[in-house]
């Protein structure tokens, strides 16, 4: 299974004003990424508004980006999560059916919780077993999912349980735990850092891939802060992390996602946040 390194950003869903699915948008969407040197993305997850889709959208945005960057080296990640694990497994295998599909991603079910680790590591074992050709990143964000199992104990214990199992979407601040995850079982695990906010301190900690919502539109500057690193100027790096922390609070108060989905709207595409 191929490594990944850099930026995947977490794309959002194009819609009409009704609600409607608007997938001529994606070939664009596609392109704009592309330019931004964007390794890939992570499809139908909270960016996405996955969870407000039907599992017939969801499907139908999988295939639409499959189209979109067919011939290219472009990594589709594909977010599987369900409350339904049998529609979870059903998504998990439509994915892993279309080109260019590099993984698959699942929270733990969060309404009715799983009651012990060994339940969580059954349910991904089951949703990752129905696209076994593909990895498996099991996607961590306890402030979401209020699932907050140690991922050093879910990656020991899960390794020989599920074959397929390649590592960790880790939308989370503990850095002390993301480290130790990345030194598991002789560095096996991918740990994809999750939180835009904290890009430079996750790069400190030994993160080289990149999962968020505003490499959308701020690419530029995180391949400035990762540069400024690169060449010991550190100043220079943090100064950097501070202006997107800047701009991501300044976006928040108008609700993260909408706001977000504006800027894309009113700027064409267009690269500003540099």
């Amino acid at each position: 299974m191929e490594k990944l390194d850099g930026l995947i950003a977490a794309t959002h869903t194009p819609m009409r004003e009704n609600g409607d699915l608007k997938l001529e948008n994606i070939s664009d969407y596609f392109h704009f990424l592309s330019r931004n040197n964007i390794r890939g993305i992570f499809l139908n997850g909270s960016t996405s508004e996955g969870y407000h889709l039907t599992t017939a959208e969801r499907k139908q945005t999988v295939e639409a980006w499959s189209n979109a960057a067919e011939g290219s080296n472009f990594k589709i990640f594909v977010f599987v999560g369900h409350l339904s694990t049998r529609d979870a497994c059903d998504l998990a295998e439509h994915a892993a059916s279309l080109k260019n599909i590099h993984g698959i991603s699942a929270t733990a079910p969060f309404y009715q919780k799983p009651a012990s680790l060994d339940l969580l590591i059954d349910t991904c074992s089951t949703i990752a077993a129905s696209s076994a050709s593909k990895p498996l990143y099991y996607y961590h964000i306890p402030l979401l999912t209020q699932v907050a199992v140690p991922m050093t104990q879910f990656l020991t214990q899960a390794a020989d349980r599920i074959p397929n199992l390649k590592g960790v979407k880790y939308t989370h601040n503990d850095l002390e735990e993301y480290m130790m995850c990345k030194d598991l079982c002789g560095g096996k695990f991918e740990m994809f850092a999750g939180i835009d906010e904290i890009v430079l301190a996750s790069k400190a900690c030994g993160a080289t891939n990149y999962i968020g919502s505003t490499y959308n539109f701020m690419a530029p500057l995180y391949y400035k802060i990762f540069s400024a690193v690169d060449q010991s100027n550190l100043p220079e790096a943090q100064y950097l992390q501070k202006k997107a922390i800047s701009i991501i609070k300044m976006i928040a108060p108008y609700g993260f996602i909408s706001a977000c989905k504006f800027i894309m709207k009113r700027n064409r595409y267009e690269q500003r946040f540099t």
